[in-house]
């Protein structure tokens, strides 16, 4: 009896030492992971021809560090090709940086509007040590738009696009912070940052999944001060007002494009959902470039009314 008690005793020490591992591995994983350097990203807009940098280094710009509530500079290009009050922000997904945002740079000036692209926190050029989906990361979209208020113009419109992390992050900007946007597109967002990681941890094993999750909760809280629980924009998405274009390509298959359908479900008021067949995780404009652009510039003309202009790109 005495030596089935420290073989169980043992056993229950391992698991808990093992579930203890693997949630700080996981969090780390999730605070720090690895990102995408700068040149691998202009190589491969470059190849795919979504993005030319001569073409792009001649619109007139300023990058500016603006400086973070949380005490580092957040690096923002505010590009302003045309003679107008209307802007669009534009949010970058995880592991990326403000260049991967050069499509919809192209995408937005060619509809007629001046546009501020940003690194978030901790990717490109930007500081901070920890990366929170959202959490931290919609401060810094304030931010941002607080300065191209105050430094473009009394009279500035503007809208939000995100993609990925920057859609959720969008969400909870608006849900949250501000309601000044004229408008929002959310283009593969989740809907619960706590869902989206049982959806990955289940594809490694459904029985430990719940028991990683927990550990990483706490993990997360201890270390970086987020709850995951808190980054949940199916939890403010019915507070915007303003309208929403929901975006999901359906064959994701890193961010189930259902949790686009909750959030849409979810949001009141003023909404449209766009759900194309073709392309993987953020890739419903690089697979359907043509659609993409006649989707957002309707959503645009018909809850902004704003003039959109003729010369879309091929």
């Amino acid at each position: 009896m005495k030596s089935f008690s420290k073989w169980l005793a043992a056993l229950v020490v391992s698991a808990a030492v093992m579930f203890i591992s693997l949630g700080y591995f996981a969090s780390s994983q999730i605070m720090f992971f690895k990102l995408r350097d700068v040149e691998i990203v202009k190589r491969r807009e470059t190849r795919a021809k979504r993005m030319n940098m001569e073409e792009y280094d001649k619109l007139p710009k300023d990058i500016v560090n603006v400086p973070s509530r949380f005490g580092y500079d957040i690096s923002a290009s505010f590009i302003y090709p045309h003679q107008t009050n209307k802007w669009i922000v534009i949010c970058h997904g995880v592991s990326e940086n403000k260049l991967s945002s050069t499509k919809y740079v192209n995408l937005f000036k060619d509809m007629g509007f001046n546009c501020v692209v940003y690194d978030a926190r901790r990717h490109g050029d930007t500081g901070g040590v920890d990366s929170t989906y959202g959490f931290y990361e919609k401060f810094d979209l304030e931010t941002v738009i607080e300065y191209l208020q105050e430094n473009y113009g009394d009279d500035i419109e503007f809208g939000v696009h995100g993609e990925s992390m920057g859609a959720a992050t969008t969400l909870l900007y608006a849900g949250e912070l501000s309601n000044q946007a004229k408008f929002y597109i959310s283009d593969a967002s989740f809907a619960k940052f706590r869902d989206q990681l049982t959806h990955i941890y289940t594809s490694y094993s459904r029985v430990a999944s719940p028991i990683v999750l927990l550990f990483t909760y706490i993990f997360l809280k201890v270390r970086s001060k987020f709850s995951l629980y808190h980054v949940s924009p199916i939890k403010v998405v019915d507070k915007i007002e303003q309208p929403v274009l929901f975006i999901h390509s359906k064959r994701d298959s890193f961010i189930p494009y259902e949790s686009t359908e909750q959030l849409y479900d979810k949001k009141k008021g003023p909404k449209e959902q766009w759900y194309p067949e073709r392309g993987n995780h953020v890739e419903s404009y690089n697979r359907n470039p043509k659609e993409y652009r006649q989707t957002v510039s309707e959503f645009i003309e018909r809850y902004a009314g704003w003039e959109v202009q003729n010369n879309r790109r091929q």
